[in-house]
């Protein structure tokens, strides 16, 4: 009896050890890395924005990643390096008559992402004509137009994405005017407008170049009259427009960035002129300072200038802000 004790002992201590030995070498034989650790980087990043878009604006500008969110663009048209916060923002190419009020703009929006590349926004425009001067109690502005006005509803769809190694971003919006100016005066109803821009990078610089191109129609409630021409020295009203516009860019680091922003190729069709005449602008110039204070947040606080008449009376100032939330 005590034999066969002892050889069941024997056995089952035998049993154990080559149960284990079978078990280590099967760990040995057996992986145990994830496949998330073997993919190509590319692979793993499918679906994220922000490996596509690296360039702060843009990344802003392409909205927050989140399904529902608020997109906000604030603009404040300053006056020149003389008066920055006066009434007055002077005209470019120094025109007296042609002086505007500086203003305070904000475009607010509900924005649906699609996919990781694609959302839809839903919103409308706000602006206050001389936001810092003393003068609440009118409901004018020095030009006859009322100080404040919420208007412009408008959808628009937006993608951003990388393709053949430059960041892109194209839009198409279309906006219903609201406001007494466009509507009585201008007699405008609505609009369309169109995108594109493309940015590169020079090999081993901060440097990065761009091209944006931009299209806009307007459609108006009457027929053209004979003063909508390009020889009407501005007076008359054009119903689309073409622009071409390069700029670069230096990032000094993640947060901070030099940009600047060439408009020579602008160009506006009259209603009563022929289909292929249009009126060249003058060449105009923004420089500034982007500033990342988050991957939704941008500000840009800048000059504009034309060249021609670039001179401390006829720069004018003004910052901007792109926003998002939640």
């Amino acid at each position: 009896m005590k034999k066969q004790i002892l050889s069941s002992l024997i056995l089952a201590g035998t049993l154990v050890v080559a149960t284990a030995q079978a078990e280590e070498n099967q760990n040995a034989n057996t992986s145990t890395v994830k496949v998330t650790d073997v993919q190509k980087k590319d692979e793993q990043n499918k679906g994220d924005l922000d490996q596509e878009i690296t360039n702060a604006k843009m990344r802003a500008e392409s909205g927050s990643k989140s399904k529902l969110s608020i997109a906000m663009d604030l603009t404040y048209n300053g006056g020149n390096l003389e008066e920055p916060f006066g009434p007055v923002r002077p005209n470019y190419a120094g025109v007296s008559g042609a002086d505007s009020n500086t203003s305070l703009s904000a475009d607010i929006a509900v924005a649906y992402r699609l996919s990781a590349r694609d959302s839809l926004r839903f919103g409308a425009g706000a602006n206050i004509d001389t936001p810092l001067q003393n003068n609440t109690s009118e409901s004018t502005n020095q030009d006859g137009y009322r100080k404040a006005s919420v208007s412009t509803p408008y959808v628009s769809w937006g993608r951003s994405f990388r393709a053949m190694n430059l960041q892109q971003s194209v839009s198409v919006g279309g906006y219903y005017y609201t406001t007494p100016y466009m509507t009585e005066i201008y007699k405008a109803n609505s609009s369309l407008s169109a995108s594109w821009t493309v940015l590169g990078e020079i090999p081993n610089t901060n440097w990065q170049p761009g091209l944006s191109l931009s299209l806009s129609y307007v459609f108006f409630d009457d027929s053209a009259n004979a003063g909508d021409t390009a020889s009407s020295g501005g007076a008359g009203r054009s119903d689309y427009s073409i622009g071409l516009f390069p700029f670069i860019e230096y990032a000094f680091n993640d947060m901070f960035s030099f940009r600047t922003v060439f408009r020579p190729s602008s160009f506006d069709h009259y209603r009563n002129d022929d289909a292929t005449t249009f009126d060249h602008n003058m060449w105009t110039q923004s420089v500034g300072l982007g500033i990342a204070m988050t991957r939704d947040v941008y500000l840009y606080p800048n000059l504009q200038f034309a060249p021609e008449y670039a001179q401390a009376d006829t720069t004018n100032v003004g910052i901007s802000a792109t926003i998002n939330m939640f």
